[in-house]
C-alpha cells in the first residue's frame, strides 16, 4: 500500500509547481484530489494482475513483478521492441514532463539570480546520475523500497504543507516575504548572543520527525533483512497514512499552543498583487511602471509601492 501510495505522494506535495500554470478555475483543478488516487492505484492493479496472470501462463517460480521480465517471455520479437520502446518513452516523457520541472522550480527557488526552469532541468539531468537510478531497478524489490522509503519522508510534508496553509494560517501567505531574507514575517527570529538570530519553524521539525522516526526500524528491515526490528516492522507498512495524520495532528497541536504570531497577517498578499503594485517583469513581460524604480514597503495589511526617481 505504501509502495502504490508512493506513486502519487510526490504529486500531492509538487502539484502546485503544475497547477500555478494551469488557466482552469480551481473548481476544475480540484479534479485533481480524488483523480490522482483512483488513476494510480488502477494502474498498480492492473500491475500487479498482469504479474500474477504472467506467471500463471509461464509457468514461473517467482510472481514477474518487473514487466521488461515479462515482456522477455513473449515470443514475438516485434511485440518485446514496440513494448520496452513504450516503456522507454514513457520514462523519458515522465522524467521531461514531471520530475525534472519539479526539481527545476526547486533550483530555482533556492538561486533565483542563477537558476531558471530550463537550467534547472539540465542540472536534474546531470544529478540524476549521482543517484544511480539503475541500482535501484536491478529487481523488483529495490524498486518497492525505494517506492516505500520516499513515501514515508513525503507523507509528514504534504501533512505540514497541508494543515498549514488551510488551518493554520487560514490561507493567507505573504507571497513576496517568501523571497525576502530580511523580511521579518517568516524568518521566526529569537533572541540569542545579545542578538536577534535567523530561526526556523520548530514545530515543523518536530511534527516532522514524530512522523518518520516510527518507520524508520521498518525502512532499515527492508533494506538490510538480516537486521530483526520485530513488531518496528509494521508502522513502515503503512507508513504514508502514519506519516501524514500523526504529522499533521502533532503540528495542529504545536501551532494552537505555541503559535507563530510573527507569520500572522492581515490578508493574503498574491503575486498577482505584487506585479500589478511594482510592475515587475512576468515572463519577459513587463508591466505598467516600465522604466521606474519601484520599492515594496511594508503597509497595514500588505505592501504598499512607492516609486523612486
Amino acid at each position: 500500500m505504501t509502495s502504490v501510495l508512493g506513486n502519487y505522494a510526490t504529486l500531492s506535495v509538487n502539484q502546485s509547481d503544475f497547477s500555478r500554470y494551469s488557466r482552469v478555475s480551481p473548481r476544475w483543478q480540484a479534479l485533481y484530489i480524488p483523480m490522482l488516487p483512483i488513476v494510480f492505484t488502477f494502474i498498480s492493479f492492473v500491475g500487479i494482475a498482469a504479474s500474477s496472470a504472467g506467471q500463471a501462463h509461464y509457468n514461473l517460480s517467482a510472481i514477474p513483478w518487473d514487466p521488461l521480465t515479462l515482456i522477455s517471455h513473449w515470443s514475438n520479437r516485434s511485440c518485446r521492441f514496440f513494448a520496452a520502446f513504450s516503456f522507454a518513452l514513457a520514462g523519458l516523457g515522465v522524467n521531461i514532463s514531471a520530475n525534472s520541472l519539479s526539481a527545476a522550480n526547486d533550483f530555482t527557488a533556492l538561486a533565483p539570480q542563477f537558476m531558471n526552469i530550463r537550467r534547472g532541468q539540465i542540472l536534474c539531468a546531470f544529478l540524476s546520475w549521482a543517484l544511480v537510478p539503475w541500482k535501484i531497478l536491478e529487481s523488483a524489490d529495490n524498486f518497492l523500497n525505494f517506492m516505500s522509503a520516499y513515501a514515508i519522508f513525503l507523507g509528514p510534508i504534504a501533512g505540514i504543507m497541508l494543515f498549514d496553509y488551510w488551518v493554520v494560517r487560514k490561507q493567507m501567505y505573504d507571497s513576496l516575504a517568501l523571497y525576502q531574507p530580511w523580511n521579518p514575517i517568516y524568518r521566526y527570529e529569537f533572541r540569542g548572543f545579545g542578538r536577534d538570530v535567523w530561526g526556523f519553524n520548530w514545530r515543523a521539525i518536530v511534527a516532522f520527525l514524530v512522523g518518520v522516526v516510527p518507520n524508520l526500524p521498518g525502512l532499515i528491515n527492508a533494506v538490510n533483512p538480516s537486521i530483526e526490528v520485530g513488531v518496528g516492522v509494521h508502522p513502515y507498512q503503512f507508513g504514508w497514512l502514519l506519516g501524514f495524520f500523526a504529522t499533521s495532528g502533532v503540528y495542529l497541536g504545536l501551532s494552537w499552543w505555541f503559535p507563530a504570531m510573527e507569520g500572522r497577517i492581515e490578508r493574503a498578499v498574491l503575486p498577482d498583487e505584487i506585479y500589478e503594485e511594482s510592475g515587475a517583469v512576468v515572463m519577459g513581460v513587463e508591466t505598467s511602471s516600465i522604466g521606474e524604480n519601484v520599492h515594496m514597503r511594508v503597509g497595514k495589511g500588505g505592501y504598499e509601492s512607492e516609486k523612486v526617481v
